[in-house]
């Protein structure tokens, strides 16, 4: 009974669960921009122009055009200006750090200085890790407590299925670089391994 009525069933949300998921979230993030667009449009007394969909138009016009601003260099300045101002206020520093945090993790470009690595914790009984090198710079504030840092690395352990981790100060000989890339390494260690390919695990082994 269990063979021929539950697997299929197990087997059928599997595959349309994260269809279904993947949708709603498009269509939520679609109506919410739509939404924003219609606000904006009704609040200039500019219904005339408003149309099915013309919400969504609107913002993603309004994006393209900020992000076409931003290769001048006065916007950009003016933007960091901004965005210091703000962060001099405790819960707004938080909050918009989170955001933008969140934001980056989809700009692929900001990854490429991120080696991805696999760290040596079998003193301490964890076995091997995948590991972000995201800088190799340590701050001073670790500098003053320790005397020799040029061993050290910031590396950041991402947790299976949480948002979020661990961001800890390794010696160089318990860090090799690997040759994969940072979505690849993110994706194999937030699912616990469950969603990688054949050329993640040989690039593990090596």
């Amino acid at each position: 009974m269990k063979r021929f009525l539950l697997n299929p069933l197990l087997k059928g949300a599997m595959v349309v669960l994260p269809l279904l998921i993947t949708a709603w979230i498009l269509w939520a993030t679609f109506v919410w921009l739509n939404g924003l667009g219609i606000s904006a449009l009704t609040a200039l007394n500019l219904e005339q122009f408003i149309f099915p969909a013309s919400g969504l138009i609107i913002m993603l016009m309004v994006l393209m055009i900020v992000g076409l601003m931003f290769q001048f260099s006065f916007f950009s300045w003016f933007y960091q200006r901004m965005e210091m101002a703000l962060l001099k206020f405790p819960l707004v520093k938080t909050l918009y750090g989170a955001v933008k945090d969140l934001a980056n993790m989809f700009d692929n470009t900001s990854h490429k200085s991120q080696q991805v690595a696999l760290v040596d914790l079998t003193d301490k009984g964890l076995g091997l890790a995948v590991g972000i090198i995201t800088t190799d710079s340590i701050p001073t504030v670790i500098k003053d407590v320790r005397n020799n840092c040029d061993d050290l690395l910031t590396v950041y352990l991402p947790m299976s299925y949480m948002v979020g981790g661990y961001t800890v100060f390794l010696p160089k000989d318990k860090v090799t670089p690997l040759d994969w890339t940072f979505e690849k390494a993110m994706r194999f260690a937030l699912t616990a391994g469950v969603s990688q390919d054949k050329v993640d695990d040989e690039a593990l082994l090596k």
